[in-house]
């Protein structure tokens, strides 16, 4: 039965994540009045490898978008945003992917990476960064200039396995189908949003926000980095043409041909749901990992400290860029003390840290997927320290509610730092911002009031607002609206935890992986040695 029928009256909103695809449908006011959820499965065929059928995806996603519609009718608009960084890959001719979407989390293309990096273009680049940076601190004004942001930016550049970029190149190199058909001219690449509206729209296009997160887009200039294309041997013809977030991209069938009017990469769309256009507006998205985000207006700033220049918004010749700090595990932290049957669900992880006044001296170092900014160190395991005979359940939950507290009260210091501009509140959304000690720890430790959103779903309030500015002809300024507080967390003075105690668990930690590395090193050389001499 359809409640409102054929009027008109809502916006429908796809959020493309991961592991699970949210489809919401967002009245005028901004009040969310259906949700669909459906889990899309993730496939690890050799370790470290993270995979999702592209089909079977697309699948997921027109059903959800079908449930919503058969009810409630055709919406106003859609709008489409997405986790970013996945790469896709397909057949201009027919729409067939040519190789399995290689998620984010994947990293098999680690040492290509690192050989990548090493490529002289890179170095030179890195080089004339140096340069221009230590002149820069010379010479003030010059550091104003996008040209020596952008020397500087290559001078702390470096490819990560989890960029779209390496994994285009791997391939290219590995995969004869897709490497067949770029030589054909037929093959097509894109991140999840261009997959998503190939099929929506029968387009081959990226929003700016997702094209800045690929690796081989020059935020600076605004296009795709000829240098770096022409480094990797990548076709320019496979790559997706550029749109603005605000834009009319075509009807969608799945959505009985309703208008899709915005497309924005899932932190970006947060960030503007956050703080709209101003310059200094700040969010932290807690899910899986965290994100750090602030808008940092019509410049962009240069690379340093772990961080990367990105678009957060463009519309026409508007442009806003932002700096992001990322830590790479927060909630699936909490579920692995879930797995481990420490905790039955995430509300007694709260119940037992609140039931400790302190961790009784142990450390928790909650590196589980390696450490992101501003140290970048991928194969970083966890650690914790300090266990003794009277460590408890509640000191171990303790401890690992501090850590991540101290983990992005660190990512939040960093990008205060590279952005150049101080805030002094920070506002909150995802499903581990439940967590009301986590989010204390994080005011007391960063000295930033924080405040959670009654909207934990900040990426689809953003693309709702992007979505309905562009049929009511607004400015994304005019599109904007303050999203509504749940509650505020006010910094405390009388904090009982050590942040220089913190600082030597992370410093061991990091100690202990390169001790590793250097052993495993020496090892294979003695392996090569002791080979040489059975030869």
């Amino acid at each position: 039965m359809r409640l409102i029928g054929l009027g008109y009256e809502y916006y429908l909103v796809i959020d493309a994540g991961t592991t699970a695809i949210k489809v919401f449908a967002y009245d005028d006011s901004g009040k969310i009045i259906r949700k669909v959820a459906n889990k899309v499965p993730v496939s690890s065929p050799e370790p470290g490898w993270v995979e999702q059928d592209p089909l079977l995806y697309w699948e997921k996603v027109s059903n959800s978008v079908k449930s919503i519609c058969d009810e409630l009718g055709r919406p106003l608009a859609v709008g489409v945003t997405n986790q970013r960084a996945t790469t896709v890959v397909w057949d201009k001719d027919d729409g067939e992917p040519l190789y399995n979407m290689i998620t984010w989390q994947d990293t098999r293309a680690f040492d290509l990476a690192e050989e990548l990096s090493k490529e002289s273009l890179i170095r030179l680049g890195r080089l004339l960064g140096l340069v221009a940076e230590a002149f820069a601190k010379i010479v003030k004004r010059v550091a104003e200039s996008r040209s020596v942001k952008y020397l500087i930016t290559m001078a702390h550049f470096k490819f990560g396995s989890n960029q779209p970029v390496v994994h285009l190149r791997w391939l290219m190199d590995n995969v004869n189908e897709f490497a067949r058909a770029v030589r054909a001219g037929k093959a097509a690449f894109g991140t999840l949003d261009s997959w998503i509206l190939w099929n929506m729209v029968g387009k081959h296009v990226i929003d700016f926000t997702n094209a800045s997160a690929t690796g081989m887009f020059d935020p600076f200039h605004l296009s795709w980095s000829d240098r770096l294309i022409k480094m990797l041997g990548i076709p320019r013809g496979i790559l997706p043409s550029e749109v603005d977030n605000m834009c009319y991209l075509g009807k969608s069938k799945a959505a009985f041909d309703a208008p899709v009017t915005a497309i924005i990469a899932d932190q970006q769309a947060s960030l503007y749901s956050a703080g709209g256009t101003r310059r200094g507006a700040a969010k932290m998205t807690n899910g899986t990992g965290s994100f750090v985000d602030v808008n940092v207006g019509s410049e962009p700033v240069s690379a340093v400290g772990g961080t990367y220049p990105m678009i957060a918004l463009k519309q026409g010749e508007r442009v806003i860029y932002l700096v992001e700090g990322i830590a790479q595990a927060t909630g699936s932290a909490i579920d692995w003390l879930i797995d481990l049957g420490l905790i039955r669900g995430p509300a007694e992880a709260d119940e037992l840290a609140r039931l400790a006044e302190d961790s009784f001296g142990v450390v928790f170092v909650p590196t589980l997927a390696g450490i992101g900014t501003p140290y970048w160190i991928n194969k970083l395991r966890g650690c914790i320290y300090g266990l003794s005979r009277g460590t408890r359940r509640e000191h171990l939950i303790r401890a690992l509610m501090e850590g991540l507290a101290f983990r992005l009260s660190e990512v939040i210091d960093v990008v205060e730092a590279v952005s150049g501009i101080h805030f002094d509140e920070i506002l909150t959304d995802g499903n581990a911002s439940r967590h009301d000690v986590l989010l204390q720890l994080v005011a007391d430790l960063s000295g930033k009031k924080v405040l959670r959103a009654k909207n934990l779903d900040g990426s689809s309030r953003g693309a709702y607002l992007l979505a309905r500015g562009a049929i009511k002809g607004l400015s994304i300024d005019e599109a904007w609206r303050s999203p509504e507080v749940d509650s505020v967390f006010e910094p405390r003075a009388d904090v009982s935890f050590s942040r220089e105690r913190w600082l030597d668990g992370l410093r061991s930690c990091v100690n202990y992986y390169e001790s590793l590395r250097l052993l495993a090193v020496g090892d294979v050389a003695l392996r090569g040695r002791c080979h040489e001499r059975q030869g």
